[in-house]
């Protein structure tokens, strides 16, 4: 883990590198002057929106009666996690925290948080392959550091949906059987109590459709608050192009970037990305950079800014933040 942890902090580092190392600073700087900061007020009350949205769906996927606001305040611990501890360690926070205050098994839970990142991977994908719409993608791909982003992340989000479609399939239709031989299956089996869970959870909504259809609902109403948000800071922003196509592409193209290398914070990849992405809109790598940079800092500032207001509410440490092996029971 030491190993994985390093070489994702060294790649954190040539990223962020990377982006600084285009930025000529005068630039930046009549770029800042130049920006409209009251935007950062309605894009922080269109985030607050999206979380809200998230809230209401983990919620209907968890199918268990908790009251919106413990609800809310757990997924915002939830997602400041998420955003500080390396190596997405920060996903088991919300199961478990659901589990300490309201009884939900970890497996459950853990098991309607894939399922709503599955919703969220079947959105990326929807995103990327309609880049076509709006922008004009080169011949050879959008290639930053030797990887076509565009396309890693069509076949990176077109397989974990590909997957989870045919693992979901196989549960529901094999069913029982199938959990009962992984079970016995050394390894394998401590994975059986969360495939039943994951199973239980699909059956409910495959069989209610009213309810597939809210969740996804949720989903596309989440992102399009966000990308709204972000459109009005791209509108307030020197230089930056802020039309539904110039923000459907930064930020499908950004958060490809940030699925592919999930880095502390996502500070790195998020900034590289997103340069790419200004850059196929015809933004120099300066503004590029400058807005890529201020952007995250105001979305990280949020999250931190949220969570920790729980975390404090809630008379909770740092050290809820991270999540031991003895808490994780998928069964």
């Amino acid at each position: 883990m030491r190993i994985r942890l390093a070489l994702i902090l060294t790649v954190t580092v040539v990223c962020l590198g990377t982006v600084l190392s285009g930025i000529e600073w005068e630039r930046a700087r009549t770029a800042l002057a130049g920006t409209a900061w009251w935007t950062f007020g309605p894009v922080f009350v269109c985030y607050l929106i999206a979380h809200a949205f998230r809230t209401l769906r983990l919620g209907l996927l968890l199918g268990t009666a908790i009251p919106f606001r413990s609800l809310f305040a757990i997924n915002s611990i939830g997602f400041l996690a998420i955003n500080v501890v390396p190596l997405r360690l920060g996903e088991f926070v919300r199961p478990a925290m659901l589990g300490e205050r309201h009884g939900v098994p970890f497996g459950k839970a853990m098991a309607a948080v894939v399922m709503e990142r599955l919703l969220d991977m079947c959105m990326l994908l929807v995103m990327l392959l309609g880049l076509t719409l709006w922008v004009e993608l080169p011949q050879e791909g959008l290639v930053v550091r030797g990887v076509d982003v565009v396309g890693a992340g069509q076949r990176l989000a077109g397989l974990i949906v590909a997957m989870g479609t045919i693992a979901g399939g196989l549960l529901i239709w094999i069913g029982e059987p199938a959990i009962v031989l992984m079970d016995r299956i050394p390894v394998v089996g401590r994975f059986a109590g969360f495939a039943r869970r994951f199973r239980e959870g699909l059956q409910v909504l495959v069989s209610e459709p009213l309810k597939l259809v809210t969740v996804a609902a949720q989903t596309a109403a989440l992102w399009g608050t966000t990308l709204f948000g972000i459109g009005v800071f791209m509108w307030g922003f020197p230089g930056v192009p802020s039309s539904v196509g110039a923000v459907w592409t930064t930020w499908s193209i950004t958060l490809a970037g940030m699925t592919a290398l999930p880095t502390p914070g996502f500070f790195g990849g998020y900034e590289l990305f997103c340069t790419a992405a200004l850059w196929l809109l015809g933004v120099g790598p300066a503004v590029a950079g400058t807005f890529a940079i201020t952007l995250h800092l105001g979305q990280f500032a949020f999250t931190c800014g949220l969570g920790g207001f729980f975390v404090a509410r809630e008379g909770l440490g740092l050290r809820s933040l991270v999540v031991s092996k003895e808490d994780i029971d998928l069964g």
